[in-house]
Protein backbone atom coordinates (compact mmCIF):
# COMPACT_ATOMS: atom_id res chain seq x y z
CA UNK A 1 0.00 0.00 0.00
CA UNK A 2 2.37 2.26 1.28
CA UNK A 3 4.49 1.70 -2.33
CA UNK A 4 1.06 2.45 -4.04
CA UNK A 5 1.21 5.52 -2.65
CA UNK A 6 4.78 6.66 -3.31
CA UNK A 7 3.69 6.13 -7.06
CA UNK A 8 0.89 7.79 -7.20
CA UNK A 9 3.25 10.82 -5.52
CA UNK A 10 5.74 10.48 -7.83
CA UNK A 11 3.38 10.63 -10.70
CA UNK A 12 1.04 13.80 -9.47
CA UNK A 13 5.11 16.09 -8.94
CA UNK A 14 6.39 14.98 -12.40
CA UNK A 15 2.77 16.01 -13.72
CA UNK A 16 3.33 19.32 -11.86
CA UNK A 17 6.77 19.67 -13.44
CA UNK A 18 5.39 19.35 -17.13
CA UNK A 19 2.58 21.59 -16.63
CA UNK A 20 5.52 23.95 -14.91
CA UNK A 21 7.93 23.55 -17.90
CA UNK A 22 4.53 23.58 -20.57
CA UNK A 23 3.58 27.13 -19.00
CA UNK A 24 6.98 28.39 -18.79
CA UNK A 25 7.49 27.37 -22.31
CA UNK A 26 4.83 29.06 -23.61
CA UNK A 27 5.42 32.17 -21.86
CA UNK A 28 8.52 32.57 -23.07
CA UNK A 29 7.43 32.55 -26.60
CA UNK A 30 4.92 34.59 -26.18
CA UNK A 31 7.66 37.25 -24.40
CA UNK A 32 9.85 36.82 -28.23
CA UNK A 33 7.04 36.62 -30.18
CA UNK A 34 6.11 40.23 -28.64
CA UNK A 35 9.92 41.56 -28.51
CA UNK A 36 9.91 40.20 -32.51
CA UNK A 37 7.04 42.72 -33.50
CA UNK A 38 8.74 45.53 -31.02
CA UNK A 39 11.73 45.47 -32.82
CA UNK A 40 9.79 44.84 -36.31
CA UNK A 41 7.82 47.81 -35.70
CA UNK A 42 10.66 50.38 -34.52
CA UNK A 43 13.14 48.85 -37.73
CA UNK A 44 9.98 49.42 -39.92
CA UNK A 45 9.13 52.99 -38.52
CA UNK A 46 11.93 55.02 -39.07
CA UNK A 47 12.60 58.65 -39.25
CA UNK A 48 14.89 60.46 -41.63
CA UNK A 49 17.83 59.51 -39.10
CA UNK A 50 16.99 55.62 -38.43
CA UNK A 51 14.28 55.58 -36.23
CA UNK A 52 10.93 56.65 -35.09
CA UNK A 53 10.41 60.07 -34.77
CA UNK A 54 9.14 60.22 -30.85
CA UNK A 55 11.66 57.86 -29.72
CA UNK A 56 14.51 59.82 -31.43
CA UNK A 57 13.02 62.94 -29.91
CA UNK A 58 12.95 61.23 -26.53
CA UNK A 59 16.58 60.20 -27.03
CA UNK A 60 17.45 63.99 -27.83
CA UNK A 61 15.86 65.35 -24.71
CA UNK A 62 17.40 66.31 -21.95
CA UNK A 63 15.57 63.77 -19.45
CA UNK A 64 18.15 62.27 -17.36
CA UNK A 65 16.32 58.84 -17.21
CA UNK A 66 18.50 55.92 -17.99
CA UNK A 67 21.73 57.76 -18.27
CA UNK A 68 23.47 55.49 -15.94
CA UNK A 69 27.02 55.20 -17.32
CA UNK A 70 27.70 52.19 -18.90
CA UNK A 71 30.92 52.60 -20.35
CA UNK A 72 33.71 54.10 -19.80
CA UNK A 73 36.19 54.23 -22.67
CA UNK A 74 36.50 53.17 -26.39
CA UNK A 75 37.93 49.25 -27.43
CA UNK A 76 38.47 50.65 -30.75
CA UNK A 77 42.05 52.78 -29.82
CA UNK A 78 44.25 54.39 -27.36
CA UNK A 79 43.39 57.07 -24.52
CA UNK A 80 45.86 60.08 -24.56
CA UNK A 81 47.52 60.80 -21.25
CA UNK A 82 45.61 64.46 -20.86
CA UNK A 83 42.17 63.21 -22.68
CA UNK A 84 39.10 62.68 -19.67
CA UNK A 85 37.14 60.18 -19.82
CA UNK A 86 34.10 60.24 -21.53
CA UNK A 87 30.70 58.33 -20.46
CA UNK A 88 28.15 56.69 -22.64
CA UNK A 89 24.96 55.79 -20.90
CA UNK A 90 22.30 53.05 -22.31
CA UNK A 91 20.56 56.44 -23.90
CA UNK A 92 23.20 57.39 -25.43
CA UNK A 93 23.78 54.09 -27.00
CA UNK A 94 20.07 53.46 -27.75
CA UNK A 95 20.46 56.96 -29.61
CA UNK A 96 23.62 56.07 -31.48
CA UNK A 97 22.01 52.99 -32.99
CA UNK A 98 18.36 54.74 -33.55
CA UNK A 99 20.75 56.65 -35.87
CA UNK A 100 22.51 54.87 -37.06
CA UNK A 101 20.31 50.84 -37.12
CA UNK A 102 23.32 48.72 -38.75
CA UNK A 103 21.79 45.85 -40.77
CA UNK A 104 24.62 43.42 -40.93
CA UNK A 105 26.22 42.97 -44.45
CA UNK A 106 24.70 46.14 -46.13
CA UNK A 107 26.89 48.09 -48.31
CA UNK A 108 30.02 45.67 -47.16
CA UNK A 109 32.62 45.75 -50.22
CA UNK A 110 30.68 49.11 -51.74
CA UNK A 111 28.41 46.46 -52.64
CA UNK A 112 24.79 47.88 -54.02
CA UNK A 113 21.77 47.72 -51.55
CA UNK A 114 19.00 46.80 -53.25
CA UNK A 115 15.33 47.20 -51.28
CA UNK A 116 12.92 44.63 -51.79
CA UNK A 117 10.26 45.43 -49.45
CA UNK A 118 7.43 47.53 -51.07
CA UNK A 119 7.41 49.28 -47.23
CA UNK A 120 10.96 50.13 -47.15
CA UNK A 121 10.95 51.36 -50.72
CA UNK A 122 8.12 53.72 -49.65
CA UNK A 123 10.01 55.22 -46.82
CA UNK A 124 13.32 55.12 -48.81
CA UNK A 125 11.41 57.27 -51.22
CA UNK A 126 9.90 59.63 -48.89
CA UNK A 127 13.40 59.89 -46.89
CA UNK A 128 15.28 61.04 -50.31
CA UNK A 129 14.33 64.48 -49.89
CA UNK A 130 16.23 65.24 -46.86
CA UNK A 131 19.42 64.12 -48.13
CA UNK A 132 19.49 64.25 -51.70
CA UNK A 133 20.59 60.11 -51.63
CA UNK A 134 19.01 57.06 -50.15
CA UNK A 135 19.12 57.83 -46.48
CA UNK A 136 17.34 54.78 -45.98
CA UNK A 137 19.95 52.68 -46.93
CA UNK A 138 22.80 55.08 -45.91
CA UNK A 139 21.71 54.62 -42.20
CA UNK A 140 21.37 50.86 -42.48
CA UNK A 141 25.03 50.92 -43.85
CA UNK A 142 28.10 50.10 -41.34
CA UNK A 143 30.01 53.14 -40.84
CA UNK A 144 32.85 50.72 -41.05
CA UNK A 145 32.23 49.10 -44.14
CA UNK A 146 34.77 47.69 -46.50
CA UNK A 147 35.55 49.28 -49.64
CA UNK A 148 37.08 47.72 -52.87
CA UNK A 149 40.92 48.97 -53.19
CA UNK A 150 39.87 51.19 -56.79
CA UNK A 151 43.85 51.70 -57.35
CA UNK A 152 45.86 50.65 -60.09
CA UNK A 153 47.69 47.18 -59.10
CA UNK A 154 51.23 49.50 -59.65
CA UNK A 155 49.82 51.61 -56.27
CA UNK A 156 50.05 49.00 -53.99
CA UNK A 157 53.63 48.47 -54.30
CA UNK A 158 54.85 51.92 -53.89
CA UNK A 159 56.41 52.69 -50.20
CA UNK A 160 55.72 56.18 -48.94
CA UNK A 161 58.47 57.61 -46.18
CA UNK A 162 55.19 58.10 -44.27
CA UNK A 163 57.04 59.62 -41.25
CA UNK A 164 58.80 62.12 -43.46
CA UNK A 165 56.23 63.56 -45.09
CA UNK A 166 54.33 65.77 -42.47
CA UNK A 167 50.92 65.13 -41.08
CA UNK A 168 47.50 66.51 -42.47
CA UNK A 169 44.73 68.54 -41.00
CA UNK A 170 41.37 67.01 -42.51
CA UNK A 171 38.95 69.56 -42.98
CA UNK A 172 35.53 69.11 -43.31
CA UNK A 173 32.65 71.54 -44.00
CA UNK A 174 28.73 70.17 -43.54
CA UNK A 175 25.28 71.78 -42.81
CA UNK A 176 22.75 69.56 -41.42
CA UNK A 177 24.61 66.43 -43.00
CA UNK A 178 22.98 63.24 -42.68
CA UNK A 179 24.07 61.36 -38.96
CA UNK A 180 24.99 58.21 -40.96
CA UNK A 181 27.10 60.19 -44.42
CA UNK A 182 29.01 62.44 -41.42
CA UNK A 183 29.99 59.68 -39.25
CA UNK A 184 30.85 57.25 -42.29
CA UNK A 185 32.88 59.73 -43.62
CA UNK A 186 35.01 60.25 -40.57
CA UNK A 187 35.39 56.62 -39.67
CA UNK A 188 36.94 55.97 -43.55
CA UNK A 189 39.63 58.74 -42.68
CA UNK A 190 40.13 57.47 -38.93
CA UNK A 191 40.84 53.53 -40.43
CA UNK A 192 42.40 54.45 -43.80
CA UNK A 193 44.78 57.04 -42.13
CA UNK A 194 48.36 56.24 -41.57
CA UNK A 195 49.18 57.37 -38.04
CA UNK A 196 51.80 59.37 -38.32
CA UNK A 197 50.05 61.31 -41.01
CA UNK A 198 46.91 62.31 -39.15
CA UNK A 199 47.09 65.20 -36.96
CA UNK A 200 43.29 65.62 -36.53
CA UNK A 201 40.27 66.19 -38.60
CA UNK A 202 38.54 69.21 -38.17
CA UNK A 203 34.69 69.28 -38.52
CA UNK A 204 33.15 72.83 -39.32
CA UNK A 205 29.27 72.95 -38.24
CA UNK A 206 27.98 75.47 -40.55
CA UNK A 207 24.85 76.49 -38.28
CA UNK A 208 22.78 73.20 -38.58
CA UNK A 209 20.32 72.76 -36.63
CA UNK A 210 19.85 69.31 -36.12
CA UNK A 211 19.79 68.45 -32.53
CA UNK A 212 21.88 65.02 -33.03
CA UNK A 213 24.17 66.44 -34.98
CA UNK A 214 24.78 68.86 -31.39
CA UNK A 215 25.56 67.45 -27.94
CA UNK A 216 25.09 64.01 -28.90
CA UNK A 217 27.93 64.45 -32.15
CA UNK A 218 30.14 65.64 -29.55
CA UNK A 219 30.18 62.92 -27.19
CA UNK A 220 29.88 60.47 -29.82
CA UNK A 221 33.47 62.14 -31.24
CA UNK A 222 34.99 62.44 -27.72
CA UNK A 223 34.41 58.59 -27.40
CA UNK A 224 35.85 57.22 -30.03
CA UNK A 225 38.29 59.67 -31.21
CA UNK A 226 39.11 61.52 -28.30
CA UNK A 227 40.78 64.90 -29.23
CA UNK A 228 41.55 64.43 -32.59
CA UNK A 229 38.60 65.12 -33.88
CA UNK A 230 37.24 68.54 -33.37
CA UNK A 231 33.99 70.38 -33.93
CA UNK A 232 33.83 73.90 -34.44
CA UNK A 233 30.57 75.42 -34.76
CA UNK A 234 29.76 78.82 -36.52
CA UNK A 235 27.16 80.99 -35.17
CA UNK A 236 25.44 82.34 -38.26
CA UNK A 237 25.62 80.48 -41.61
CA UNK A 238 28.64 81.32 -43.36
CA UNK A 239 28.99 78.98 -46.15
CA UNK A 240 31.46 76.54 -47.45
CA UNK A 241 33.52 78.94 -49.00
CA UNK A 242 34.14 81.12 -45.43
CA UNK A 243 33.80 78.23 -43.27
CA UNK A 244 36.50 76.52 -44.82
CA UNK A 245 38.62 79.46 -44.37
CA UNK A 246 37.88 79.10 -40.64
CA UNK A 247 38.86 75.78 -40.71
CA UNK A 248 41.86 76.38 -42.48
CA UNK A 249 43.07 78.54 -40.05
CA UNK A 250 42.67 76.51 -37.00
CA UNK A 251 44.27 73.57 -38.83
CA UNK A 252 47.68 72.39 -37.19
CA UNK A 253 49.30 70.23 -39.86
CA UNK A 254 51.80 71.05 -42.41
CA UNK A 255 49.05 69.86 -45.38
CA UNK A 256 45.08 70.65 -44.91
CA UNK A 257 43.29 68.32 -46.82
CA UNK A 258 39.91 69.45 -47.56
CA UNK A 259 37.06 67.00 -47.53
CA UNK A 260 32.88 66.99 -48.01
CA UNK A 261 31.24 65.46 -45.24
CA UNK A 262 29.53 62.52 -47.66
CA UNK A 263 33.00 61.02 -49.14
CA UNK A 264 34.66 57.83 -48.03
CA UNK A 265 37.88 57.24 -48.84
CA UNK A 266 39.84 53.89 -49.43
CA UNK A 267 43.37 52.29 -48.55
CA UNK A 268 46.55 54.28 -49.41
CA UNK A 269 44.35 57.58 -50.12
CA UNK A 270 46.53 59.99 -48.29
CA UNK A 271 50.42 58.93 -48.76
CA UNK A 272 50.52 60.08 -52.51
CA UNK A 273 49.26 62.93 -52.55
CA UNK A 274 51.50 64.29 -48.91
CA UNK A 275 54.11 62.84 -51.17
CA UNK A 276 53.75 64.93 -54.08
CA UNK A 277 52.90 68.03 -51.51
CA UNK A 278 56.38 66.85 -49.45
CA UNK A 279 58.27 67.34 -53.48
CA UNK A 280 57.45 70.49 -53.83
CA UNK A 281 55.02 72.77 -51.67
CA UNK A 282 53.61 74.56 -54.86
CA UNK A 283 52.02 70.69 -55.65
CA UNK A 284 48.46 71.09 -55.07
CA UNK A 285 46.91 67.47 -55.84
CA UNK A 286 43.09 65.93 -55.45
CA UNK A 287 42.23 62.46 -55.33
CA UNK A 288 40.25 60.41 -58.55
CA UNK A 289 36.96 60.92 -57.64
CA UNK A 290 35.23 58.00 -57.58
CA UNK A 291 31.29 57.84 -57.66
CA UNK A 292 29.09 56.18 -54.85
CA UNK A 293 25.49 56.13 -56.01
CA UNK A 294 22.78 58.50 -54.62
CA UNK A 295 20.26 55.41 -54.56
CA UNK A 296 22.32 52.61 -53.69
CA UNK A 297 25.81 53.52 -52.29
CA UNK A 298 27.19 51.06 -54.66
CA UNK A 299 31.25 52.26 -54.43
CA UNK A 300 31.88 52.36 -58.18
CA UNK A 301 35.70 51.86 -58.40
CA UNK A 302 35.63 51.45 -62.39
CA UNK A 303 38.92 51.24 -64.31
CA UNK A 304 41.48 51.73 -62.22
CA UNK A 305 43.54 52.87 -65.66
CA UNK A 306 41.04 55.51 -66.87
CA UNK A 307 40.72 58.79 -65.09
CA UNK A 308 39.40 62.22 -66.25
CA UNK A 309 41.50 65.80 -65.63
CA UNK A 310 39.63 68.94 -64.80
CA UNK A 311 38.42 71.38 -67.15
CA UNK A 312 35.51 74.04 -67.53
CA UNK A 313 33.24 75.88 -69.78
CA UNK A 314 32.96 79.21 -71.68
CA UNK A 315 29.91 79.25 -68.96
CA UNK A 316 32.07 79.18 -66.12
CA UNK A 317 31.25 75.81 -64.85
CA UNK A 318 33.89 72.78 -64.04
CA UNK A 319 33.78 69.87 -66.95
CA UNK A 320 35.53 66.81 -66.69
CA UNK A 321 38.22 65.98 -69.81
CA UNK A 322 39.11 62.44 -70.68
CA UNK A 323 42.67 61.47 -71.03
CA UNK A 324 44.32 58.76 -73.09
CA UNK A 325 44.39 55.33 -71.62
CA UNK A 326 47.10 54.22 -72.91
CA UNK A 327 49.07 57.16 -71.36
CA UNK A 328 47.77 56.73 -68.11
CA UNK A 329 48.89 52.94 -68.32
CA UNK A 330 52.32 54.45 -69.21
CA UNK A 331 52.76 55.93 -65.71
CA UNK A 332 49.74 54.53 -63.44
CA UNK A 333 51.91 56.07 -60.17
CA UNK A 334 52.35 59.24 -61.60
CA UNK A 335 50.45 62.55 -60.88
CA UNK A 336 48.73 63.65 -63.86
CA UNK A 337 48.56 67.51 -64.41
CA UNK A 338 45.08 69.12 -64.73
CA UNK A 339 43.60 72.57 -65.70
CA UNK A 340 41.24 72.52 -62.84
CA UNK A 341 39.98 70.62 -59.89
CA UNK A 342 36.70 69.98 -59.10
CA UNK A 343 37.30 71.69 -55.54
CA UNK A 344 35.84 69.32 -52.61
CA UNK A 345 38.36 67.34 -52.09
CA UNK A 346 42.06 68.57 -52.52
CA UNK A 347 45.07 68.72 -50.50
CA UNK A 348 47.56 72.20 -50.23
CA UNK A 349 50.20 72.87 -48.15
CA UNK A 350 48.85 74.96 -45.11
CA UNK A 351 51.57 77.96 -45.95
CA UNK A 352 51.14 77.78 -49.48
CA UNK A 353 47.27 77.69 -48.85
CA UNK A 354 47.42 81.54 -47.17
CA UNK A 355 50.66 82.92 -48.98
CA UNK A 356 48.66 82.64 -52.72
CA UNK A 357 44.99 84.16 -50.98
CA UNK A 358 43.57 80.94 -49.97
CA UNK A 359 39.64 81.82 -50.72
CA UNK A 360 38.25 84.79 -51.76
CA UNK A 361 36.20 86.00 -49.09
CA UNK A 362 34.24 87.90 -51.20
CA UNK A 363 32.40 84.78 -52.60
CA UNK A 364 29.39 83.84 -51.09
CA UNK A 365 28.26 80.22 -49.75
CA UNK A 366 29.10 78.03 -52.60
CA UNK A 367 30.37 77.85 -56.19
CA UNK A 368 33.07 79.24 -58.85
CA UNK A 369 35.96 78.99 -55.95
CA UNK A 370 37.13 76.04 -57.77
CA UNK A 371 37.64 77.70 -60.74
CA UNK A 372 39.34 80.54 -59.16
CA UNK A 373 41.53 78.34 -57.06
CA UNK A 374 42.74 76.42 -60.22
CA UNK A 375 43.56 79.50 -62.17
CA UNK A 376 45.47 80.99 -59.55
CA UNK A 377 47.16 78.24 -58.58
CA UNK A 378 48.79 77.84 -62.09
CA UNK A 379 49.12 81.25 -63.51
CA UNK A 380 50.84 82.27 -60.01
CA UNK A 381 53.25 79.71 -60.17
CA UNK A 382 51.91 76.86 -58.69
CA UNK A 383 50.71 72.90 -60.10
CA UNK A 384 47.62 71.16 -60.22
CA UNK A 385 47.88 67.39 -59.92
CA UNK A 386 45.23 64.62 -60.02
CA UNK A 387 46.80 61.58 -58.43
CA UNK A 388 45.51 57.63 -59.71
CA UNK A 389 47.06 56.10 -56.66
CA UNK A 390 44.72 58.38 -54.46
CA UNK A 391 40.51 57.35 -54.53
CA UNK A 392 38.20 59.38 -52.93
CA UNK A 393 34.82 57.86 -53.09
CA UNK A 394 32.12 60.95 -52.97
CA UNK A 395 28.11 60.62 -53.12
CA UNK A 396 27.39 63.02 -55.62
CA UNK A 397 23.34 64.88 -55.75
CA UNK A 398 21.33 65.98 -58.23
CA UNK A 399 20.35 69.00 -55.86
CA UNK A 400 21.30 70.60 -52.85
CA UNK A 401 19.45 69.49 -49.94
CA UNK A 402 19.72 73.30 -48.80
CA UNK A 403 18.87 76.40 -50.00
CA UNK A 404 21.04 79.33 -51.47
CA UNK A 405 18.93 82.33 -49.66
CA UNK A 406 17.36 83.03 -53.61
CA UNK A 407 21.35 83.90 -54.56
CA UNK A 408 23.15 82.79 -57.82
CA UNK A 409 25.68 82.90 -55.81
CA UNK A 410 27.64 80.40 -58.60
CA UNK A 411 27.30 83.01 -61.09
CA UNK A 412 28.44 86.03 -58.90
CA UNK A 413 31.06 84.24 -57.91
CA UNK A 414 31.89 82.66 -60.71
CA UNK A 415 31.85 86.37 -62.18
CA UNK A 416 34.52 87.94 -59.55
CA UNK A 417 36.56 84.84 -60.80
CA UNK A 418 35.93 86.36 -64.36
CA UNK A 419 37.23 90.07 -63.88
CA UNK A 420 40.66 89.10 -61.95
CA UNK A 421 41.44 86.06 -63.38
CA UNK A 422 40.75 86.10 -67.21
CA UNK A 423 42.16 88.51 -69.82
CA UNK A 424 39.60 91.04 -71.22
CA UNK A 425 39.59 89.29 -74.70
CA UNK A 426 38.60 86.33 -72.87
CA UNK A 427 35.82 87.80 -70.79
CA UNK A 428 33.93 88.23 -74.09
CA UNK A 429 32.72 84.44 -74.80
CA UNK A 430 31.76 84.23 -70.41
CA UNK A 431 29.36 86.93 -71.37
CA UNK A 432 28.01 85.10 -74.47
CA UNK A 433 26.90 82.78 -71.87
CA UNK A 434 25.84 84.47 -69.00
CA UNK A 435 24.14 88.41 -70.63
CA UNK A 436 22.18 88.35 -67.50
CA UNK A 437 25.37 89.05 -65.46
CA UNK A 438 26.52 91.71 -67.41
CA UNK A 439 25.11 94.52 -65.37
CA UNK A 440 25.49 92.60 -62.05
CA UNK A 441 28.06 94.03 -59.70
CA UNK A 442 30.95 91.84 -58.87
CA UNK A 443 31.89 93.63 -55.75
CA UNK A 444 35.35 95.08 -54.49
CA UNK A 445 38.16 93.41 -56.68
CA UNK A 446 40.86 95.31 -55.73
CA UNK A 447 42.42 93.07 -52.99
CA UNK A 448 42.32 90.39 -55.44
CA UNK A 449 43.88 92.07 -58.33
CA UNK A 450 46.31 93.58 -55.94
CA UNK A 451 47.11 90.31 -55.18
CA UNK A 452 47.47 89.29 -58.38
CA UNK A 453 50.61 92.03 -58.79
CA UNK A 454 52.06 90.88 -55.86
CA UNK A 455 52.61 87.41 -56.91
CA UNK A 456 53.18 88.19 -60.81
CA UNK A 457 50.90 86.05 -61.61
CA UNK A 458 50.94 84.87 -65.57
CA UNK A 459 48.26 85.83 -67.78
CA UNK A 460 45.03 83.65 -68.97
CA UNK A 461 46.20 83.26 -72.55
CA UNK A 462 49.51 81.93 -71.13
CA UNK A 463 47.47 79.27 -68.62
CA UNK A 464 45.37 78.55 -72.17
CA UNK A 465 48.57 78.30 -74.12
CA UNK A 466 50.44 76.17 -71.40
CA UNK A 467 48.41 74.35 -69.12
CA UNK A 468 45.12 73.72 -71.28
CA UNK A 469 46.79 70.70 -73.20
CA UNK A 470 44.05 69.51 -75.07
CA UNK A 471 43.24 72.97 -77.56
CA UNK A 472 40.33 75.20 -75.93
CA UNK A 473 37.68 75.53 -78.13
CA UNK A 474 37.72 79.56 -78.62
CA UNK A 475 34.78 81.13 -81.03
CA UNK A 476 36.66 83.22 -83.05
CA UNK A 477 40.35 81.95 -83.52
CA UNK A 478 41.44 79.33 -86.28
CA UNK A 479 38.01 79.61 -87.47
CA UNK A 480 37.24 80.02 -91.07
CA UNK A 481 33.92 82.32 -90.38
CA UNK A 482 32.39 83.57 -87.04
CA UNK A 483 29.08 85.48 -86.39
CA UNK A 484 25.53 85.19 -87.09
CA UNK A 485 23.62 83.75 -90.22
CA UNK A 486 21.18 85.77 -91.27
CA UNK A 487 18.19 85.75 -94.12
CA UNK A 488 18.10 89.49 -94.93
CA UNK A 489 14.73 89.92 -96.85
CA UNK A 490 13.01 87.71 -93.91
CA UNK A 491 15.36 89.06 -90.78
CA UNK A 492 15.57 85.34 -89.68
CA UNK A 493 18.27 83.80 -87.75
CA UNK A 494 19.82 80.61 -87.23
CA UNK A 495 18.75 79.95 -83.36
CA UNK A 496 20.03 76.95 -81.21
CA UNK A 497 15.93 77.67 -79.51
CA UNK A 498 18.17 77.96 -76.17
CA UNK A 499 19.21 74.24 -76.38
CA UNK A 500 22.99 72.94 -74.91
CA UNK A 501 25.49 73.68 -76.91
CA UNK A 502 28.11 70.77 -76.11
CA UNK A 503 24.76 67.86 -77.70
CA UNK A 504 23.58 67.51 -81.26
CA UNK A 505 19.95 69.13 -82.33
CA UNK A 506 18.52 70.51 -84.75
CA UNK A 507 18.58 74.83 -85.20
CA UNK A 508 15.74 76.38 -86.02
CA UNK A 509 14.77 80.20 -87.27
CA UNK A 510 13.57 82.86 -84.89
CA UNK A 511 13.82 86.56 -85.78
CA UNK A 512 17.11 88.34 -85.18
CA UNK A 513 17.39 90.67 -83.05
CA UNK A 514 18.23 94.23 -84.11
CA UNK A 515 19.72 95.29 -80.61
CA UNK A 516 21.61 92.34 -79.59
CA UNK A 517 25.35 93.34 -79.01
CA UNK A 518 27.98 91.49 -80.86
CA UNK A 519 29.30 88.31 -79.15
CA UNK A 520 27.60 88.45 -75.91
CA UNK A 521 24.75 85.68 -76.63
CA UNK A 522 25.13 82.39 -77.70
CA UNK A 523 22.06 81.38 -79.52
CA UNK A 524 22.63 82.84 -82.74
CA UNK A 525 26.20 82.96 -82.88
CA UNK A 526 28.10 80.25 -84.75
CA UNK A 527 31.51 78.89 -85.76
CA UNK A 528 32.46 77.55 -88.82
CA UNK A 529 35.51 75.29 -88.41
Amino acid sequence: MSVLRLSLYRIRRNRMAIIRAVIAFFSMAAVFLLLSRTIKTTTRSTSSDGESPSLISSLLSPDSQHDTPVETHPKTRTMSANEAVVQLSAKDWRLFHALNPVMKGWGDRGLAVKLEAQEDRDRAKELFKTGAFDVFISDRISPNRTLPDARPYECSKVQYPTRELGSASIVIIYTNEIWSALVRTIWSVWNRTPDPLLNEIILVDDFSDKPELKAPLDKYLRYYFGDRVRVIRLAKREGLIRARLIGARRARGEVIVFLDSHCEVTVGWLEPMMARIHEDRRNVVCPVIDVISDKTLEYFAGNPYYFQVGGFTWSGHFTWIDIPEDAAKKAPTRAVVSPTMAGGLFAINREYFFEIGSYDESMEIWGGENLELSFRVWQCGGRLEIHPCSHVGHIFRDYHPYSFNGKDTHGVNTLRTVMVWMDEEYQKYFFMHRKDLQRVAPGDLSERLALKDRLHCKSFRWYLEHIYTEDKFIYDKNAKAYGFVRNGISNLCLDNLNREEDKEHNLGLYICAPDRPRDVWTNQVFTLT
